[in-house]
């Protein structure tokens, strides 16, 4: 074959690739996401990080005034993720699904992840982000969250990245003052953070399979920690009957929580992952004088 000729059928179908390869991520780019939970704290993050970059986005919730931000950027739908033709309805035309485990009031979680695996499929979704926790497991059970993990990836051909997330900075809003021991070190992070990357497997879908990433943040605190930065004395509360089992786990040690490690770690940089952000934007003034 003559060798100019040969060049010129190699240079044909290299720029036919990089043309098909092209369509294909732009189709991936303008397919529809799902956010679950979007009238809450990380839902309506992730959709924000999302809208600036021109994505179809449908936003569902449960509470209608908290959703109204996203009118006329994004189609908004209020309902319940256990109402079956509500889902079905919110995973029309969706490809990607940011999902929060929802306050199940009529279904138990494995219900709920069969409803909500079956529903994805017949949408025909193919990708899910998961919010999961970095508390493994309480007295030896592994937490609702974990539990939630093992039914999502019971059988389905759907790509889950499970996000297994520190506490948040957000959790300080509800009471400085808590049953927590003093000196108790926990993870925590960024809402910010954590949207920031769900936003970018949403996007981009670059995993397959079942896979975990775990989300540890810059560094672990405890509520002395928190304290002293807040420059109040920390009032540790008595437990009671509704919560003595959550917070006696942690102050005897019957918890398991993944390990930091340098990998899981945070490394990024971005002013509003950090705690003085959090604390200096979002943090309720009024917590410094509330208990848990």
């Amino acid at each position: 074959m003559d060798k100019k000729l040969a060049v010129h059928r190699y240079k044909l179908h290299q720029r036919k690739r990089i043309k098909k390869e092209t369509k294909y991520i732009r189709s991936i780019m303008n397919e529809t996401i799902l956010i679950t939970g979007a009238s809450g704290n990380l839902g309506s993050k992730v959709a924000c990080e999302l809208l600036p970059q021109g994505i179809s986005l449908i936003v569902a919730g449960r509470t209608k005034d908290k959703l109204a931000a996203f009118e006329g950027k994004a189609k908004v739908l209020c309902g319940s993720l256990e109402d079956i033709a509500f889902l079905n309805t919110a995973l029309q035309g969706v490809r990607a699904v940011f999902l929060v485990l929802p306050q199940l009031k009529q279904l138990n979680l494995k219900e709920f992840a069969d409803l909500f695996i079956k529903a994805a499929e017949d949408n025909g979704v193919t990708h899910v982000v998961n919010i999961s926790n970095c508390t493994l497991k309480r007295y030896g059970q592994w937490t609702s969250l974990l539990e939630f993990e093992q039914y999502l990836n019971a059988s389905t051909p759907l790509h889950i990245k499970h996000l297994r997330c520190a506490n948040f900075f957000e959790n300080l809003n509800w009471g400085l003052h808590t049953p927590y021991l003093p000196g108790i070190k926990l993870p925590y992070i960024s809402s910010y953070e954590i949207a920031h990357i769900a936003a970018s497997y949403l996007k981009n879908k670059n995993f397959t399979g079942k896979s975990v990433d775990e989300l540890m943040g810059r560094e672990d605190y405890s509520m002395q920690d928190f304290a002293n930065k807040l420059g109040v004395p920390y009032q540790q509360q008595s437990t009671s009957p509704e919560n003595s089992s959550f917070f006696d786990a942690f102050n005897t040690g019957q918890y398991e929580l993944v390990q930091r490690t340098l990998e899981n770690t945070s490394i990024l940089q971005e002013e509003r992952f950090s705690l003085d952000y959090f604390l200096a934007h979002h943090f309720k003034q009024e917590a410094l004088n509330a208990a848990i």
